[in-house]
């Protein structure tokens, strides 16, 4: 008589075990990075535990792929990056586009705003406060080899191409356009970001530092900046559609379909503002504002631009790159440190579709609206004198 074998059961059970251990681990990454698509390609990467840790600080920073590790400025930009991690590209598109405000460098810590920066590993230690303070700072160029700085244009260069900001200035596009119709799109990707209540600015949250109200969210400050554009005798198409609610996720496949449209219909654009504002807060809760040294009660600006760095189609990067350029140096040239260093990307950001197409970040959830409004004023009346010209 033949003894029963135990061994099939018991390796259904390790294989059963292993099989809930991996669905646990690939939800919790799902609820980590917002994207199941995401998870599933984080989870089947993955070599070893250090290799898991980095990965998942990456997607939760959105973080390129293919930078060793994190930086200290990386470890410190994590604001609400679980509600926004791995949008995915349109339908038939492998290229990754992540949100903004958790996806760039934007510069080195200035406290004093005098333009001199200070390395981020020996000025984050020191940066903390009350866990309801929000620290100011004014963000400048810093010296890694990361940063290109000639004259009043600085460029926090995300890629392994070599930049020639010289050469970049002298490529400038022209913004006026020919024939009747508006010449500037203003949108939002990220329509419902908000910033710190203050005073009478005061809205009901549909998230953490995001709201419904119009009033009170980015589209008041596109509206700011659609004001300065018509006061000027240029005009404005001013999409207020909020494409990251009520998912946050596809929002830029959603707001691509707004852009194309408006071109469609109108022609005559030649300048495309996809206007968001960023998010800073340290793993401590600090929560860190953005001010110019130059203007008081002033937010600081800054354009992030994409590339076809990633492989992806994008015949217009070099040119939106020097209309950045362009803008940039003539905003410092009036107001020294109202825009922070230019971030260039793998990724595209939509910006593909056109030339004169840019991303504009507009403060911090640190500051307050009102000094997003001042900011983004006199950001919009510098490009329109450029215009005008």
């Amino acid at each position: 008589m033949r003894k029963k074998r135990t061994t099939r059961p018991v390796l259904r059970g390790l294989r059963l075990g292993a099989a809930v251990a991996v669905a646990g681990i690939a939800a919790w990454l799902v609820w980590l990075v917002g994207d199941p698509a995401a998870a599933v390609e984080e989870l089947l990467g993955w070599a070893d535990s250090a290799q898991a840790a980095t990965a998942l600080l990456s997607a939760e920073l959105g973080a390129p792929r293919g930078e060793a590790g994190l930086s200290a400025w990386d470890r410190l930009v994590l604001a609400q990056s679980s509600l926004l991690g791995g949008l995915r590209p349109a339908e038939g598109s492998a290229e990754p586009t992540p949100s903004p405000e958790q996806s760039h460098d934007p510069g080195e810590l200035d406290p004093d705003g005098d333009g001199e920066g200070e390395e981020e590993e020996d000025n984050l230690p020191g940066s903390t406060t009350a866990p309801d303070g929000i620290i100011p700072k004014t963000m400048v160029a810093g010296t890694s080899a990361k940063y290109v700085t000639e004259g009043n244009v600085s460029i926090y260069n995300h890629t392994d191409y070599a930049l020639d900001i010289a050469g970049l200035l002298s490529a400038a596009p022209e913004l006026s356009g020919e024939g009747e119709g508006p010449k500037v799109l203003i949108y939002h990707s990220h329509a419902t970001e908000a910033y710190t209540m203050d005073g009478t600015d005061m809205y009901e949250e549909s998230d953490s530092y995001r709201t419904l109200n119009t009033d009170q969210n980015m589209v008041r400050v596109g509206e700011e900046m659609a004001a300065v554009f018509e006061a000027a005798g240029i005009g404005v198409v001013h999409d207020t559609t909020l494409y990251d609610y009520p998912s946050y996720n596809n929002a830029y496949i959603r707001s691509i379909e707004g852009v194309q449209a408006a071109l469609k219909e109108y022609p005559s654009l030649v300048l495309l503002l996809d206007v968001h504002r960023d998010a800073l807060v340290a793993s401590d809760g600090t929560i860190y504002k953005v001010v110019s040294g130059s203007v008081d009660n002033c937010a600081q600006v800054m354009m992030v631009l994409g590339s076809d760095a990633s492989g992806q189609l994008h015949p217009n990067w070099k040119v939106n790159l020097a209309l950045a350029a362009e803008i940039q140096d003539a905003v410092t040239s009036k107001w020294a440190t109202l825009a922070r260093p230019i971030v260039l990307r793998t990724s595209r950001f939509n910006q593909h579709v056109s030339t004169g197409a840019l991303l504009v970040e507009v403060g911090t959830h640190g500051n307050t609206l009102q000094e997003a409004i001042t900011a983004a004023r006199l950001y919009a009346r510098t490009v329109a004198e450029l215009m005008t010209e």
